[in-house]
């Protein structure tokens, strides 16, 4: 069978990136896996992406606890120790040897006999480290525009959000949806009608000089950059918290943004056809230095 002539090259789509499988480091146009392995074939995997700060993995330790964290909600054996996956992270990020990094690691529950039972125990780990630009500016600067999405959150009693699972395909939905309508980003809601999580991301809101965020119970990943702002909050007596909120409320806010690991603080500029006029805001701004402050210690 002849091969999609539309298809790049591996080394176009990924350069300056290594990837790292079960200890071995390959470049990317080599670094294969089993069409067996029941992460490609059901989703059934976990992961994190982080990036790295002058060659130092941002909040690695909690990135591992939530890898781990994850696994157990799916029932899935990690049989790498966290020192062999930090080992092997760290290697990768050394033979790359670039100032910012990308770092995504997926454990894998590993190839077993095609079908949903699990008869053997066995593990993948893949790392993939690739060179990391800063994103735009104007991200930062003015704002990116998101949608209130149709799609729904997974339910906790389904396929729980708090695990970072491969089975990212409402997700997907959600932002092809999105950018369909010419939006920068989606957001989700849960079966009662609460805002949740953006594809990739936490959410926030000011409204009245109180910052809110989704409790976890609303159905949402346990950001670590979420986190850091929760706990920069209190330490600077912010006013907010969790706390649930629906879409018309969101639509009402003052002030928005979102949070995540690559990311950080990204100011909303627009939700659905309302501006947000003044973006980012003034909270958010303190937020954003905050934060910087805490990168650079």
């Amino acid at each position: 069978m002849a091969m999609n002539p539309k298809n790049k090259n591996i080394k176009d789509l990924f350069p300056r990136t290594l990837v790292n499988i079960n200890g071995e480091i390959y470049p990317p146009e080599a670094a294969n896996i089993s069409v067996f392995d029941r992460g490609f074939l059901y989703g059934d995997s976990v992961y994190e992406v982080t990036k790295t700060i002058k060659g130092k993995c941002l909040f690695l330790e909690e990135h591992l606890d939530r890898l781990y964290n994850s696994a157990e909600l799916i029932a899935m054996p990690v049989l790498f120790t966290r020192a062999e996956i930090k080992k092997e992270i760290e290697k990768t990020v050394k033979a790359l040897d670039v100032d910012q990094a990308y770092v995504r690691f997926v454990v894998t529950r590993g190839i077993t006999p095609i079908g949903l039972d699990v008869q053997t125990e066995q593990n993948n780990m893949v790392i993939v480290v690739k060179e990391y630009p800063d994103y735009p500016a104007w991200w930062y600067e003015k704002g990116v525009s998101v949608c209130i999405s149709s799609f729904l959150r997974n339910d906790p009693k389904a396929t729980d959000p708090n695990a970072k699972s491969g089975n990212y395909l409402n997700n997907v939905l959600a932002l092809l949806d999105a950018r369909k309508k010419e939006f920068f980003d989606a957001v989700m809601t849960n079966k009662d009608g609460f805002i949740t999580e953006g594809t990739t991301n936490n959410i926030w809101m000011i409204k009245n000089g109180e910052i809110l965020t989704p409790p976890l119970k609303a159905g949402l990943l346990k950001g670590i950059t979420r986190d850091k702002i929760l706990d920069i909050m209190k330490k600077e007596k912010f006013k907010g918290g969790e706390k649930n909120f629906t879409p018309a409320e969101f639509l009402e806010a003052d002030e928005a943004f979102f949070t995540s690991s690559t990311k950080g603080i990204v100011p909303i500029c627009q939700i659905n056809e309302k501006i947000l006029q003044n973006t980012p805001g003034p909270i958010t701004k303190k937020l954003m230095t905050s934060y910087e402050k805490l990168l650079k210690a």
